[in-house]
């Protein structure tokens, strides 16, 4: 039965019958047009860089700035209970020194 399926297959398979050139095609030439828009555009692009960098980095310190606000105010309470843990802990402790009494007396 395999050998009858295989005929079957090659049957539906595509066959080669056209030899084609691997060759790339030539490049257009670019037009005096089209080179004077290309370099008009890349003298706006140099001109307008330092502006856009700034304002880029402008707008990158102040999401950055907000998001960082952000978590800092919904961390501030469990900073809180932390330094208050830690606070608490080194009282105790303190405390506990200062009522022990020192060895041999």
């Amino acid at each position: 039965m395999k050998p009858a399926l295989t005929k079957k297959l090659m049957r539906t398979l595509p066959t080669l019958t056209e030899v084609v050139d691997a060759a790339p095609a030539p490049i257009a030439p670019v037009d005096a047009a089209a080179r004077e828009q290309d370099a008009l555009v890349e003298r706006v692009l140099r001109q307008l860089e330092p502006t856009l960098e700034a304002q880029v980095e402008m707008q990158l310190q102040k999401a950055i700035s907000g998001l960082v606000h952000e978590q800092v105010q919904l961390l501030l309470p469990r900073i809180r209970q932390k330094v208050d843990a830690a606070v608490r802990k080194a009282v105790t402790q303190a405390v506990a020194t200062e009522l022990t009494p020192p060895p041999g007396g």
